[in-house]
């Protein structure tokens, strides 16, 4: 059977939102929600890396697994995701513990991802083994006909789509769907994160999706939804309560 490990990284800073990882959404901390959806697809260890005992402390009464405290050069605003990853396999190999056939990044901003998903995206992955890696995906509101440039007037036109631009339309009913990538699921082999294992480097820029051998996993904008400041979590509390909104988005 394949093994997929979920990482779940939840630092204890965090600059838009005061202590977001723990804050309350509905009635468990954003952390819960994720944890609860990983934990539920029974396909793999949940492991949280984080650099907080409080934090480590309530994964642990989840049910994730919390072998260390992330060290500070890998926990601060400037250290990437690939950075997390790589320290987690390194503890591994360091501890002969046996490495797992995929990684998954679940970071916890998008609470309403449901268990289902992600089972259905991993298993598209191994089906599909020519692939290195899985992102989600989901339509876009912000359309890329409409982005403009401002210098004393405004230039239209900016970017071509589908081999179309603003002017060929009139009715925005009419453009074509386009998309743009969710950081709700990020599945990738094992063998991926291995040509990058020696770089210790905080901030690695490396992408945790291998963007040369990626498939997609389209999610509704619901599932997609991502809390970055104060009025996303706003209205991540109203989209809580209304459990039909943005369903099939």
């Amino acid at each position: 059977m394949s093994e997929i490990l979920y990482i779940i990284p939840a630092r204890s800073l965090s600059k838009r939102v005061k202590n977001k990882n723990i804050k309350d959404l509905g009635k468990i901390p954003l952390l819960g929600h994720k944890i609860k959806a990983c934990l539920k697809t029974k396909t793999g260890k949940v492991i949280v890396s984080t650099d907080s005992k409080k934090l480590a402390n309530y994964a642990k009464k989840m049910g994730a697994q919390v072998p260390f405290l992330r060290p500070k050069k890998y926990s601060s605003s400037k250290a990437t995701m690939m950075s997390c990853v790589l320290h987690l396999l390194s503890y591994y190999r360091k501890n002969s513990i046996k490495l797992p056939d995929y990684i998954a990044t679940m970071p916890p901003t998008y609470p309403f991802l449901k268990a289902n998903s992600i089972v259905k995206a991993f298993n598209k992955l191994k089906l599909n083994k020519k692939y290195s890696s899985l992102c989600a995906y989901t339509k876009s509101h912000e359309h890329p006909y409409l982005f403009v440039k401002n210098k004393k007037k405004l230039n239209f036109n900016l970017i071509k789509y589908e081999g179309y631009k603003l002017s060929d339309f009139e009715r925005t009913q009419d453009y074509p769907d386009a998309f743009i990538l969710s950081g709700a699921i990020r599945i990738t082999r094992i063998s991926y994160f291995l040509k990058y294992i020696k770089n210790t480097s905080p901030k690695i820029s490396n992408y945790v999706i291998d963007l040369k051998s990626c498939l997609g996993f389209k999610l509704s904008k619901r599932e997609a939804y991502d809390i970055n400041d104060y009025n996303d979590f706003d209205i991540a509390e109203f989209l809580e309560k209304k459990k039909n909104i943005w369903v099939n988005d």
